[in-house]
């Protein structure tokens, strides 16, 4: 039994052919087109038609508030043109068969829940450094979305209150443009070569390793909020920075900085494990068939 997995992020519109098991057949990726609708929903269908033969349903990865029972995407800053419509529902009506929608951190959570780096906590979060930062949370074993499904938007979060508007909040806090300011700082032919920039960084250059290491410190100060909340005990680290070790590794020493603001958080705030994701940069598209299983097998909604 196989499933289609489409994640349409910021910047790529990533797919794969994905078995019950979670593994991985085939996968893809094209640029997002989300400011053209009409070449969006042509790349989309092109995608569905080439394997429509193969699936038993879609599973969609996508960013904003969502609603998976309604099948509504009810705000999002990068698809405004897909919010409040019948889409998804139409869709599977035109291919007749089973259609999921999930919000992107979400469906990175549930694939490491399932079979990943927290499947063995009840209490624990994800987190998703990509064009932006997401979070999704486990307390009790159950996923957290909120009466208005949108439970752990961290970029929403007030980080610096002497900024106005979205600069006041973690909204920019991006692991794409942090690698795309380095890599202009450094004048790279491509400025988005995240390889060649955690080479730099690794290699302790200056610059390179000053921004790393001050984004790092901004995704722990969110984290350390949040475990002051929750208490937590473990949190996953997703987005395809997540597989570099030097990430983890000053997450963690971030973290301990914050821990250690004060004697008395010191003794209060439990440290949580700060963990890289099982599945990398593939979470998300893994993630998107957990509820897809759910529906094929007549459970409730995760």
């Amino acid at each position: 039994m196989n499933f289609l997995s489409i994640d349409i992020g910021g910047t790529n519109l990533k797919y794969a052919l994905i078995n019950e098991f979670g593994q991985i057949i085939i996968k893809g990726t094209n640029s997002t087109n989300a400011q053209a609708e009409p070449q969006f929903l042509e790349s989309l269908y092109k995608i569905i038609n080439l394997h429509g033969q193969d699936i038993q349903g879609i599973g969609f990865s996508l960013p904003g508030v969502i609603d998976p029972l309604a099948k509504e995407l009810r705000a999002s800053a990068r698809l405004g043109f897909l919010e409040k419509n019948d889409f998804f529902n139409q869709l599977q009506n035109k291919y007749r068969m089973p259609v999921t929608i999930e919000n992107d951190s979400n469906c990175a959570a549930l694939a490491e829940k399932w079979q990943g780096s927290i499947s063995d906590e009840d209490n624990a979060a994800m987190m998703v450094l990509g064009t932006g930062i997401g979070s999704s949370i486990f307390l009790n074993g159950q996923l957290i979305r909120g009466n208005h499904f949108a439970a752990s938007e961290p970029s929403f979060m007030i980080v610096d209150k002497s900024q106005k508007g979205v600069k006041q909040s973690a909204a920019l806090l991006s692991a794409v443009g942090m690698i795309e300011k380095i890599g202009t700082h450094l004048n790279f032919p491509n400025v988005m070569d995240g390889k060649r920039v955690f080479s730099e960084i690794m290699a302790g250059e200056e610059y390179a390793y000053r921004v790393f290491t001050d984004f790092c410190d901004q995704v722990a100060l969110l984290m350390y909020n949040i475990q002051s909340i929750l208490d937590l005990d473990k949190f996953a680290i997703g987005g395809g920075i997540s597989s570099q070790p030097i990430l983890i590794k000053q997450l963690r020493k971030s973290f301990e900085k914050w821990h250690k603001m004060t004697l008395l958080s010191e003794r209060t705030i439990t440290v949580p494990k700060i963990v890289s994701a099982h599945f990398y940069n593939d979470a998300n598209l893994i993630g998107a068939v957990v509820p897809l299983l759910k529906v094929i097998n007549n459970e409730k909604s995760i």
